[in-house]
């Protein structure tokens, strides 16, 4: 439940300070979380009953006017820039966005992958370049691990397809080399002894225990999967870093304290469809979407002391009035439903709160 303001007119006296705290007070007892506010500074009078009574001087509100983090977009909707290409594509779909901010271990922002960028990578990226980390490539080839001395995995990738003889006379293995093979024994075996970055294996097809005892002589990382070449070869590379595939590694961000209606004129002049919210210290809190605009939480508050639009807050027209009481002659101030409005000729609105 969103907390209730409750707070007076714009120079606040004794009755309009001490009506919010005491009505805040209340309301809490009745399970309603509410917080009482101050529109300007106290006067030496109020200052001086809430010393008297030991009272906190309320906190002061600058506005209610619709922000960011009124609006239902996606909270915590992120992933590490070291996750995959395929984690995060999946993550896309069962969320069904079409982009999602990318931040670091301390969750610091990145920047925004979209499936556009994604799609692009596929058709048109570097193929044969690989810098991920073991976890990833096994995770996406659903692989077995058999040999691992690397968390991080960097090389050139090599399927090994042509003759054997072929491949032993002209391609050149070494510690960059990343390569996928089948059964064959000659390929794996100087895949070894030329310690490899890592070695592949598909179709779960059999490794020779001499060959395992090189691979942990020259550690040499071995991973077996049950696809076979094509579909390995394939899928290989969506096991990248995502941060890999950025070309614009910061992105249009949004501070949660940023105003909806200032917000509304970015994205028409932008015109994207995602963007990731921050916290002051850059920590991203997740995704807002231009279609998800409309679902607004508007601020609840509740006027004492005053009932006048002008007399009230900055932006009191952006929020949802619970209820007024007042002892004053009524205003011009109208709401868009029925609310509690409780306006008595007594001396005070505590009078009327503490009746």
């Amino acid at each position: 439940m969103k907390e209730v303001y409750i707070f007076g007119h714009k120079k606040p006296d004794t009755d309009s300070v001490t009506s919010a705290i005491a009505l805040a007070h209340l309301k809490n007892k009745l399970g309603i979380p509410s917080v009482p506010k101050i529109l300007g500074k106290i006067n030496t009078e109020t200052e001086f009953v809430l010393n008297y009574f030991n009272i906190e001087v309320p906190e002061y509100l600058d506005d209610v006017k619709i922000q960011i983090k009124d609006l239902n977009y996606y909270k915590d909707c992120y992933v590490n820039e070291k996750d995959s290409i395929s984690k995060i594509y999946q993550y896309m779909y069962d969320k069904n966005i079409t982009g999602v901010p990318i931040v670091d271990d301390n969750k610091k922002i990145k920047g925004l992958l979209t499936t556009k960028m994604i799609g692009h990578e596929l058709i048109n990226g570097d193929f044969t370049k690989l810098k991920t980390s073991y976890k990833n490539i096994l995770e996406v080839l659903k692989g077995e691990e058999i040999l691992r001395f690397d968390e991080e995995i960097k090389g050139n990738i090599f399927a090994a397809a042509f003759r054997s003889t072929t491949i032993l006379n002209t391609v050149e293995m070494n510690e960059d080399t990343i390569m996928i093979v089948g059964d064959r024994h000659s390929i794996i075996e100087a895949a070894v002894n030329n310690k490899v970055k890592l070695l592949i294996i598909v179709g779960n097809l059999e490794i020779k225990d001499e060959h395992v005892e090189i691979a942990k002589k020259n550690k040499v990382n071995i991973i077996r999967t049950g696809y076979d070449t094509f579909h390995t070869t394939k899928l290989i590379g969506l096991s990248n870093y995502c941060i890999n595939i950025f070309t614009d590694l910061r992105s249009i961000s949004f501070n949660e304290n940023d105003y909806y209606d200032e917000f509304k004129d970015q994205c028409i002049k932008l015109g994207h469809n995602n963007y990731p919210v921050i916290d002051d210290k850059d920590n991203c809190l997740g995704l807002i979407r231009i279609t998800d605009i409309n679902e607004i939480n508007k601020k609840q508050v509740i006027l004492v002391d005053h009932n006048e639009s002008m007399q009230s807050v900055e932006g009191l027209e952006e929020a949802e009035i619970l209820e007024i009481i007042d002892h004053h002659k009524l205003g011009a101030l109208t709401t868009n439903m029925p609310i509690n409005f409780r306006n008595m000729t007594v001396g005070s609105t505590n009078t009327i709160i503490y009746a």
